[in-house]
């Protein structure tokens, strides 16, 4: 695109001009317009091939999941791994899990749905919280 928002599609004799003029190989052909590929899809593309795709999801997950189920839950609940589309939620005690499967587990999974595609998050799992077991159990200030 040029800075006035429209696409320039060079001429075949243009492109010869061109070609010439850069050097290009005879056999480059000319870019055409629906050959150009966003900076976000081309980011997407590289950080699956890398093997990268999911340590940004998790990423994204961690830094909007207060926003995402409220400020309550997220003192008491955090996301934990992902697999075969069934995340893990750590809740800090017995009680906050009992009440999140039975109250909380289809509002929850519908708002993770929303934001990351119903096809990444088919069930939410929840389990307690495996870096609060032991005898402090003070470390997230769960009142």
């Amino acid at each position: 695109m040029n800075r006035f928002g429209r696409t320039r599609r060079l001429s075949p004799g243009r492109w010869q001009v061109e070609r010439e003029r850069f050097q290009l190989p005879p056999d480059c052909p000319p870019v055409q317009a629906g050959e150009a590929v966003s900076i976000g899809d081309l980011t997407a593309a590289v950080l699956s091939e890398a093997g990268l795709e999911s340590r940004m999801w998790s990423h994204a997950l961690l830094n909007e999941w207060a926003d995402l189920v409220g400020p309550a839950i997220a003192r008491r609940a955090r996301p934990g791994s992902l697999e075969k589309g069934v995340l893990t939620v750590f809740v800090s005690n017995a009680v906050w899990q009992q009440e999140l499967q039975r109250f909380g587990q289809a509002e929850l999974l519908k708002k993770l749905q929303a934001r990351f595609g119903a096809g990444r998050i088919t069930r939410i799992r929840f389990a307690p919280d495996p870096d609060l077991r032991g005898p402090d159990r003070s470390k997230r200030g769960d009142c």
